[in-house]
């Protein structure tokens, strides 16, 4: 089950960084989070555009109907912002705070890379393979210099071992 207070709590703290989150940028965070090993209670598999999880949207939509969250639709995204704030501060975990200080001015299309590269690098616990696995998932869509900085950065942050 999703724990809707941290998602609540992630959307005001990422809008706190930036500005309110799109959707795509919510799911790359919250992948980044549950790959530190806090459980939100999202399952993710890969998508068009990266990891996704379904659970995440239904709970996204959820806390919609409740007045909790609210989404703002523009032609090209859907942005996510605490439309209660209630709910704020009924979660708290320092690994949230710092993937979120590391993450959160990333662009949509720089999360989707990263945590494309991460979720290869998950399922093949090979640092040599990420690129290779990478490229396969999303074509030409990113230069290898790029694929090569989001492994640097996952590096950085401690995501992978070096």
């Amino acid at each position: 089950m999703v724990n809707n207070d941290a998602i609540v709590s992630i959307v005001s703290k990422i809008t706190e960084h930036e500005s309110a989150p799109c959707k795509k940028t919510l799911q790359k965070i919250v992948f980044l989070i549950e790959a530190k090993q806090v459980d939100l209670g999202c399952d993710y598999g890969i998508h068009f555009y990266g990891p996704y999880s379904a659970d995440l949207d239904f709970a996204v939509r959820e806390l919609c109907d409740e007045g909790v969250l609210k989404i703002d639709y523009t032609p090209t995204e859907h942005f996510i912002s605490v439309a209660d704030s209630s709910m704020v501060g009924n979660y708290s975990d320092q690994t949230v705070d710092q993937v979120i200080g590391t993450f959160g001015k990333e662009s949509v299309s720089e999360l989707e890379l990263i945590a494309t590269a991460l979720y290869v690098y998950m399922s093949v616990k090979d640092k040599e393979k990420i690129k290779a696995g990478v490229l396969k998932i999303k074509g030409s869509k990113y230069a290898d210099t790029r694929i090569d900085a989001a492994i640097e950065k996952l590096m950085n942050s401690g995501y992978i071992s070096a």
